[in-house]
């Protein structure tokens, strides 16, 4: 995940087609993320690069996996 100090809120998904062949499920795996941007964000400009498959995890466990990788983040800005 990349971050940019901005006014407003942009959110840049990128799911490659190594993760899923089905364009449904790599707009699927985008609309996570950009709920999960937006719930703990509200300005900024965010590049966020999915590495793995989470279309089959709940909601809620990416929410704290989440979560927690911003808590690291805080760590080191």
């Amino acid at each position: 995940m990349y971050i940019l100090p901005s006014t407003n809120l942009k959110i840049s998904p990128v799911v490659s087609k190594k993760i899923s062949k089905k364009a449904v499920i790599r707009n699927k795996i985008k609309r996570r993320v950009r709920n999960l941007v937006k719930i703990f964000f509200d300005k900024g400009q965010f590049l966020v690069i999915v590495k793995e498959d989470i279309s089959s995890i709940k909601f809620i466990e990416l929410e704290n996996d989440f979560k927690k990788i911003i808590d690291k983040i805080n760590k080191y800005l």
